[in-house]
């Protein structure tokens, strides 16, 4: 495998960005790497996020559910997660997490110094042969579902790395190890799923199935078993996910526009969804939430030349 290579400073910027505590700045990082080709299939993105100092006071981070999976290092500070399922969870160190299909927030405070794997919809199946549906809203200590020294040693690497490149370079070798460095041909629900994140769910089930020869309910029990979602109702979440990157970081927002753009039909069934995976109207998300993008500008991933 070639080494990992990305843009330079000119045509990459990172995005830095400062959170204001009485009247005290602390300046943060949150930079996002592409994969090397031949883990595209299954790996969205690497990311590292870190301050430069200790927060004193907590912070809030609010997610919209996006669609993917993930692996998680902290060489940080612990910090608790507040989703439908749990009130205040204190987050392992490392771990990996399913589904996320509502809104949840991040409570932060000390040393922020956290780098991580976003996966596909199917890679967590399709890599290491997990079953994806019982991670759905959870975090599970990393060494309770791969082997314990290479967790460790992955932590210990990640932790004493001298700069974020060679972070992210500790991840794409964790993933590696993970999968015994036996990367999968991608198969019909790999590809039905990336077609789904790809196309922000905005298609039909029958557009999955037109070049696969087998009935659609084992089509959606086969999609269920490596996804840990039916396809309809991961569409829904990749299109609520589209949505709300649209109003990322912004408190007004052109619905008519937004309506179109989603391919909403009408406002009662925009309304539903909105409600049903943020738990507030579209006046009090903008009005309330707390999203990185709030505080941040929109990271942009960087590429292999």
């Amino acid at each position: 495998m070639e080494k990992l290579k990305y843009d330079d400073e000119e045509a990459v910027k990172d995005a830095i960005f400062y959170v204001s505590f009485n009247s005290h700045f602390s300046a943060m990082i949150y930079r996002k790497f592409s994969p090397d080709p031949a883990l595209l299939p299954f790996v969205e993105c690497y990311f590292v996020w870190q301050s430069d100092e200790l927060i004193s006071q907590e912070l809030v981070v609010e997610s919209p559910p996006a669609g993917f999976c993930s692996i998680v290092f902290n060489s940080g500070s612990g910090y608790l997660l507040q989703n439908k399922k749990y009130e205040r969870l204190e987050v392992p160190k490392q771990f990996i997490s399913g589904q996320s299909i509502y809104s949840y927030r991040l409570f932060l405070k000390g040393n922020i110094s956290i780098a991580g794997i976003v996966f596909k919809p199917a890679a967590l199946a399709s890599l290491f042969d997990l079953p994806v549906f019982e991670y759905t809203e959870e975090r599970i200590e990393l060494a309770r579902v791969f082997n314990k020294d290479l967790v460790n040693k992955t932590a210990t690497e990640i932790s004493e790395a001298g700069d974020i490149m060679r972070r992210v370079k500790i991840l794409e070798e964790f993933v590696l190890a993970a999968c015994e460095h036996r990367i999968p041909q991608t198969d019909y629900i790999d590809c039905a799923a990336n077609l789904i994140v790809d196309k922000n769910g905005l298609l039909h089930v029958h557009e999955l199935m037109e070049n696969i020869y087998m009935s659609r309910r084992n089509f959606e029990r086969k999609f269920f078993r490596k996804v840990g979602l039916s396809p309809k109702y991961y569409a829904r979440i990749r299109k609520i996910g589209y949505l709300m990157n649209l109003i990322a970081g912004k408190k007004k927002a052109d619905w008519p526009a937004i309506f179109s753009a989603c391919e909403y039909y009408d406002q009662s069934h925009f309304i539903k969804d909105f409600l049903e995976f943020t738990g507030r109207t579209p006046k009090q998300y903008l009005e309330e939430n707390t999203e990185l993008a709030n505080i941040v500008n929109k990271p942009v991933q960087e590429k292999h030349r």
